[in-house]
């Protein structure tokens, strides 16, 4: 039955998310981003070398069938844990069984997982089968029963790191057995086993793929890879007023699986069921436990997923307190009330469909493959994309090196095409460059080729500053240098209509809610102030379904950059309101009021900002470096040169400073505190670190010319 949901819900075409990625790096056996997924890679290529059809809607579908198998092995852990001997093969246990693993397979979580191509069905499957292993050991003592669970959990560990939470109750049960060493020596082989399907990452990066994160050439790049060391600064969890935001939103996000509260109930019914051996008690309760307590460590938007063992364990619960709630009343009452309970069951499975279908049928979505072509039908002919940001990537690079769209073109990425990169640029032997470097090269060679992709809603960790860049928006791409605005180009592009917002997820909004700001944008430039912000309103609305501070604070970002103040403010304001609000991003929040106060010459404000970001968080960069800066200038204009001077110091200390504050100093020193020797010495400093050919750069070298004579 789930599976005939999950085919009339799932994506046709190109789904949101990393689901183009996927699609990619499965198509062209390339390399994911951390931690590389290798046996998705590998099983999705088996798939569509097999299938005919379009890649994306054969591993959309591929996607449906794990999950569903997800589904139907929770139905056989269900029964094996709730029933025993005997009773499995009655009716009552069939009946319960299937009924309880429809209601986690219409879990939002898990169909979600089913509507387009994802690392999370297959990981539950092998979680699934792992966990059925350890309860057969459980009930039978036999060890290969256990050593069958740790192969199995050791290639769900290839496939998404979640299959850790059972880790600790593998080794659990193997101290509670007292295995023999022979046996510890077979679970670490096991183990090791499945955990070989890594090497697949730097055997294939030698072959310089077309996409190759992170262009792993060392053995320490490759560990980093697989660890996700990119993503450490995701891990706003490590202080504890994060930590206890991150939990709250799980517990949410549990709610939210089921109508009437059926996830929490579900763990009340664990607690209260004794169907359940306790060693398999246990079990669920340190997966559950662990799957909580490090998930709440991450901070992405789009953790939900990340959270499916412990919303399995909840709906065997749901499965566990319906059967107690059967025997407490046959207590009382000496009848049957077995049809009963199987009629609730399947009412619950019912509900739970009506409740959770909208938001996961995306069988008429086509927003990501929309997204992809408009950035793509921006593109002159035989022009470079520098494509940024997870919806631009993940769509662009699928539908030009899968569906081969637009060949004319060139795609490259800073972090995932370094290859082609040097290719193009010649630079095999300059392996230290970053991708950034290499892109900036590429522009300074192809000026009138480039364009950069535009992505505006949650752009944490991009290297590009669009603001620091000389770039005229040109519909879904910035192109390099002062251009006319041409913002006819959107009279070719497509803005799909949502008279449900439902049926989006988060990456969906922000795909979104981009298209409203780029086409905002290129208005607003051409002077259209009017139909500028009547975008600017669309993408606010979009946004305002979102509980996620970080969506709003983003928005402000761009309103400021834009200089539409009163929507900057607005949105800052949503920020500080939003349902899930870390004290990280509060501490950012406060820093773009700042930066707002700032603007509007109201430096105390600005000061007031940056100080309750720094109390918020004393680690915040932005925070001190603009605090640092602020009293600067506001000592130069008091006229408090010496002032001015140790707060330029310190302001340039830090490494988001802009090279020109050195010249400042230079200048401070030459013109204001007749210092000729430190003045020389901080204008040779701003020489070795601005470009040549910027005005400072050479009013800086002539000044030191008529200082040393």
């Amino acid at each position: 039955m789930t599976l005939f949901f999950y085919l009339l819900t799932v994506c046709r075409t190109l789904y949101t998310g990393d689901s183009g990625e996927l699609a990619f790096v499965i198509d062209s056996l390339g390399i994911a981003h951390p931690p590389g997924y290798p046996l998705i890679t590998l099983l999705g290529k088996f798939i569509v070398s097999l299938v005919p059809g379009n890649t994306a809607f054969v591993l959309n579908i591929f996607s449906s069938v794990l999950t569903a198998c997800a589904s139907g092995v929770g139905a056989i852990v269900i029964r094996d844990t709730l029933f025993q001997g005997e009773n499995r093969q009655e009716t009552q246990a069939i009946v319960v069984s299937i009924s309880a693993a429809c209601l986690w397979g219409f879990a939002n979580a898990l169909w979600a997982s089913a509507v387009g191509i994802e690392v999370y069905s297959l990981g539950m499957v092998l979680i699934l089968l792992s966990l059925l292993a350890l309860n057969s050991f459980f009930e039978t003592g036999k060890y290969r029963t256990i050593l069958l669970s740790v192969y199995l959990l050791s290639l769900g560990m290839a496939n998404h790191l979640t299959a850790s939470a059972l880790a600790l109750p593998i080794l659990y049960a193997l101290i509670r057995a007292r295995a023999p060493l022979k046996i510890w020596l077979y679970s670490a082989s096991l183990a090791a086993l499945g955990l070989t399907l890594y090497l697949y990452i730097p055997i294939r990066s030698l072959n310089d793929p077309i996409l190759n994160w992170d262009n792993l050439s060392s053995l320490g790049a490759f560990f980093d890879h697989v660890t996700a060391k990119r993503y450490q600064d995701y891990m706003t969890g490590l202080r504890l007023e994060n930590y206890a935001e991150n939990f709250a939103r799980s517990l949410s996000l549990l709610v939210r699986q089921y109508p009437l509260w059926l996830g929490l109930l579900g763990l009340l019914g664990l607690a209260l069921s004794k169907r359940l051996s306790t060693p398999f008690k246990i079990v669920i309760t340190m997966v559950v436990a662990f799957n909580f307590l490090t998930v709440a460590l991450y901070d992405i938007p789009d953790i939900e997923q990340y959270y499916l063992p412990s919303y399995f364990v909840s709906t065997l619960g749901v499965a566990a307190l319906l059967l107690w709630l059967r025997e407490r009343i046959e207590r009382m009452r000496p009848s049957r009330v077995g049809w009963p309970l199987y009629g609730a069951l399947c009412a619950l499975v019912i509900l739970t469909i009506f409740t959770n279908y909208n938001a996961n049928d995306q069988s008429q979505n086509r927003l990501s493959y929309v997204y992809g072509m408009n950035i793509l039908n921006c593109m002159p002919p035989n022009s470079i994309l520098i494509s940024t940001g997870d919806n631009a990537n993940s769509t662009v690079q699928y539908l030009h090196f899968v569906e081969g769209v637009r060949k004319d073109i060139e795609i490259y990425d800073p972090l995932k095409t370094t290859g082609l990169l040097r290719k193009k640029l010649t630079v095999a032997g300059d392996a230290w460059r970053s991708g950034f470097d290499l892109c900036m090269q590429m522009i300074i060679a192809y000026p009138e080729r480039s364009y950069f992709s535009k992505e505006h809603m949650l752009r944490r960790n991009s290297p590009f500053d669009y603001a620091s860049l000389p770039l005229t928006p040109h519909g879904m791409v910035y192109r390099v240098g002062n251009h006319p605005v041409d913002p006819t180009i959107w009279n070719r592009l497509e803005i799909p209509e949502f008279d449900d917002l439902s049926h989006i997820d988060v990456k969906g909004m922000t795909m979104l809610c981009n298209l409203y700001l780029n086409r905002g944008e290129d208005r607003q430039r051409a002077g259209d102030s009017t139909a500028a912000y009547k975008d600017f309103m669309r993408a606010t609305d979009i946004a305002s379904k979102s509980p996620e501070a970080v969506s709003h604070n983003s928005l402000g970002v761009f309103f400021r950059r834009h200089r539409v103040v009163g929507l900057a403010e607005e949105e800052y304001r949503k920020a500080l309101e939003s349902q899930h609000l870390t004290a990280d991003e509060k501490a950012n929040i406060f820093v773009n009021l700042g930066n707002l106060q700032k603007d509007k010459g109201n430096f105390d404000g600005a000061m007031a900002n940056y100080s309750r970001a720094i109390a918020i968080n004393g680690k915040n960069t932005e925070a001190r470096y603009n605090l640092a800066l602020t009293n600067a200038y506001l000592s130069v204009s008091h006229r408090r040169f010496d002032d001015a001077v140790g707060w330029f110091e310190e302001a340039v200390s830090f490494s988001v400073a802009d090279p020109r504050l050195v010249y400042n100093l230079g200048v401070l020193y030459d013109q204001n505190l007749h210092d000729t020797a430190r003045a020389v010495y901080n204008y040779r400093r701003f020489a070795e670190i601005a470009s040549p050919e910027a005005p400072e750069s050479r009013a800086a070298r002539r000044r030191i010319e008529e200082l040393s004579r």
